[in-house]
């Protein structure tokens, strides 16, 4: 086993991911161990770092592990950043957690989902309308995925469209490095102008029934035992918006690369829609901004083979890891959108399972369709590495510049 006193080659987690789209050099010798090792962080603090397909299937659903920390200001940490702080509330955290499911659940259920399609398809498809009026070269994560993933959100939770800016601009914030103060001051910010979004719903107390947003069902919902609490509200608001519009937007323009990167999948997946579902999941497997580095925190000692995590220590789940894991997908570098089987565990497991799976993979669905009226869809820097965005802790690609046959586009 590694420890924090025998660095892995002296780098500090998280680690850095190569300009390939692949994943740090670390992983596959880490896989090749126990799976689980105490390394250094960022912060001079020191995580256990789950990297194998089921020893980080095990910890989503270990009741010993959970989001917060009895003491969170002295807790370790990942990464200075907001995002990757510890939740507060570990008495009761797992009852918080149910609560906010129960709420929330709903309006992320597979039948609303199905109800959203067309206003998706609505905006999408006047978003790829815009690009193509507008020409080549096109930047997808600033013309496409960004403005996709944002607008979805703000309309699911019923949001005005003025928010956006002040949203977006947050949540960046909230995924920066040493920008913990600013996304705290933000954060407050927004949570007043979304209360007041609430009090004047409430108030008016108007809308079709087909009005059915987040917001709605929270400002005229009768309290009770597994409802939040009113001064909640802003905050469940807030978290939805930061878990569905960077996840899915860094996605969307991650996926992309690696089909401009394999030309051949690309046309065949433009030919032939059949091949849509097994492509959103082979990008959900591969497509892992950042490396997808998941805090948590052990709730009570627990044992293992040569050593033990104690209480209050930190446990990183490193999903890019366990989605690359050899003895779980034979030629795991390989992207490929006809894998099949493909168990990732993109969206988690067990308690803490993404509430917009379903959700996320209707969105990245309507954008590869929507590829189709890109024709000749091409990467605008042949050769050119990709360039990371290592300033935020979710990652992603600074840009992807593209171009297609603007005599053919539709």
């Amino acid at each position: 086993m590694v420890t924090a006193d025998e660095s892995h080659d002296g780098a500090a987690l998280p680690y850095r991911c190569p300009a390939n789209l692949g994943e740090p050099p670390q992983f596959p010798v880490l896989r090749q161990g126990p799976g689980i090792d105490r390394l250094p962080t960022s912060t001079g603090d020191s995580a256990w770092l789950v990297t194998s397909h089921d020893g980080v299937r095990t910890m989503c659903g270990d009741p010993r592990v959970g989001k917060s920390h009895a003491d969170p200001p002295r807790a370790p940490r990942l990464w200075d950043a907001a995002l990757m702080e510890p939740q507060s509330g570990h008495a009761d955290e797992f009852a918080v957690h149910s609560r906010w499911r129960h709420t929330l659940s709903r309006h992320f259920s597979s039948r609303r989902v199905a109800q959203l399609r067309p206003h998706m398809e609505e905006v999408l498809g006047r978003i790829v309308t815009d690009r193509l009026a507008e020409g080549p070269p096109m930047d997808v994560r600033t013309g496409l995925a960004q403005p996709f993933a944002a607008t979805v959100v703000c309309d699911l939770l019923g949001l005005p469209h003025a928010l956006r800016p002040a949203l977006v601009a947050w949540s960046d914030t909230a995924r920066a490095h040493g920008m913990a103060r600013e996304a705290a001051a933000r954060r407050g910010a927004l949570r007043r102008r979304i209360d007041r979004v609430l009090d004047d719903v409430r108030a008016e107390a108007r809308g079709s029934a087909a009005d059915d947003t987040l917001v709605r069902d929270l400002a005229l919902a009768r309290p009770g035992a597994h409802r939040l609490a009113r001064e909640e509200w802003a905050d469940a608001v807030l978290d939805v918006f930061l878990a569905g519009y960077d996840t899915i937007s860094t996605r969307i323009v991650h996926g992309t690369a690696y089909l401009l990167d394999h030309p051949e999948q690309l046309r065949a997946l433009t030919g032939d829609p059949a091949l849509i579902p097994g492509a959103v999941e082979e990008i959900f497997r591969l497509a892992v901004p950042g490396g997808s580095w998941i805090p948590r925190y052990a709730r009570s000692d627990i044992p293992l083979p040569h050593a033990t995590v104690a209480a209050g220590d930190l446990i990183v789940l490193s999903f890019q890891s366990a989605n690359r894991d050899e003895r779980v997908f034979p030629e795991a570098e390989r992207f490929d959108i006809r894998r099949h089987p493909n168990p990732h565990i993109a969206f988690g497991h067990g308690t803490f399972y993404c509430l917009g799976a379903a959700l996320a993979r209707l969105e990245l669905s309507l954008y590869l369709a929507a590829l189709a009226r890109f024709p000749g869809l091409g990467t605008a820097s042949p050769g050119q590495e990709h360039v990371l965005a290592e300033a935020t802790v979710t990652g992603g690609l600074e840009h992807l510049l593209t171009t297609w046959d603007t005599d053919g586009s539709v």
